[in-house]
């Protein structure tokens, strides 16, 4: 993933200032003050390899983890405890769950592994051994780096194979696929309907599903895309090696400035709500923006490593992991 012999590198020009898009005559909004009211952690704390790389909530109000050292992890976000936890093979890079307690994990064994989680508690709950996966959909040849629910029947799946796979779910078979350029590192579904992606080629890609091609191409940044997020009103941000997060408008998807505070990679990029997102970082940091302006707001730290992944909770909470093996959750 980090082969950076793999591409042309450009070190680009530092960007000092934050670029104010929409000048408000520098109206400031107080921007919600997060505090870190909880950290969750595996039992195992010497184990150099669990590394939380992935994040969601489920249906049920409790949030999944993965991890490198291939432990997939449910935890009860009153208690902090963990409630559950399976082994999948490989690197537990992304997560989805497409039913509720129906969970796909991809992983850096080129897999998407299938797995009902009230089968596990049933089974967990007589012996220490859970079940296998239900089902393995097996056609990357790659890392799977990111899982996207499409509609009721597919989902898709971005890997370093350079292909995104659309998967029939029900029929547990491939629809079709897209072919990139390099490694697909970051996917999400535009609020119209196409899919969004970005990756090693410095490129973003719009695709329409529909006719099965690449409608548009966006470049501006300068080294590897890591991160892609459509705000509510339709703009859409991306994060990458180049510590930088790029705003394109929607639509036309023109770019139209630049923020820089990060100095490390940004690797993740969550909305708030109409005034705020958040940022995090290989820089262990978590900046907030104001949409508005489009400038730095504050920064949250608690983090010893990576921030890998942001996600916002349905009680309005943040919740981050990170390569030091914890979850936090900030309120």
């Amino acid at each position: 993933n980090n082969n950076k012999d793999s591409i042309n590198y450009i070190e680009p020009d530092f960007i000092n200032e934050y670029n104010n898009i929409n000048d408000k005559n520098n109206i400031d909004i107080e921007p919600r003050k997060y505090i870190n009211k909880m950290t969750l952690k595996g039992k195992d704390k010497n184990d150099k390899n669990d590394k939380i790389v992935s994040l969601i909530q489920l249906e049920s109000g409790d949030i999944a983890t993965g991890s490198y050292n291939s432990q997939v992890r449910i935890w009860d976000i009153k208690t902090g405890q963990c409630i559950l936890s399976f082994h999948e093979l490989g690197n537990v890079l992304c997560l989805l769950e497409f039913k509720p307690d129906q969970l796909l994990a991809g992983t850096s064994e080129n897999n998407i592994g299938l797995w009902y989680l009230n089968e596990i508690k049933k089974k967990t709950k007589y012996d220490n051994h859970p079940p296998d996966s239900v089902f393995n959909f097996l056609n990357h040849t790659l890392y799977v780096n990111c899982l996207v629910k499409y509609n009721d029947k597919w989902f898709a799946s971005a890997s370093n194979d350079t292909t995104i796979i659309m998967w029939d779910y029900f029929k547990r078979e491939q629809v079709f696929e897209l072919q990139s350029n390099k490694s697909i590192l970051s996917l999400i579904k535009l609020n119209d309907g196409k899919l969004c992606s970005g990756g090693e080629d410095l490129t973003i890609k719009i695709w329409d599903v529909n006719n099965r091609t690449c409608i548009k191409t966006l470049l501006g940044h300068e080294k590897w895309i890591r991160c892609l997020c459509q705000l509510s009103d339709g703009t859409l941000l991306s994060g990458g090696d180049d510590e930088n997060i790029k705003i394109w408008t929607n639509y036309d998807f023109d770019c139209i400035g630049t923020l820089s505070g990060h100095n490390h990679a940004v690797r993740t990029i969550c909305q708030i709500d109409n005034k705020y997102f958040a940022s995090g970082s290989f820089d262990n940091r978590i900046i907030i923006w104001d949409i508005q302006d489009m400038k730095y707001c504050s920064e949250l730290k608690g983090h010893s490593s990576n921030v890998i992944c942001i996600i916002k909770l349905k009680d309005n909470r943040l919740c981050s992991c990170s390569t030091d093996g914890t979850v936090k959750i900030w309120e």
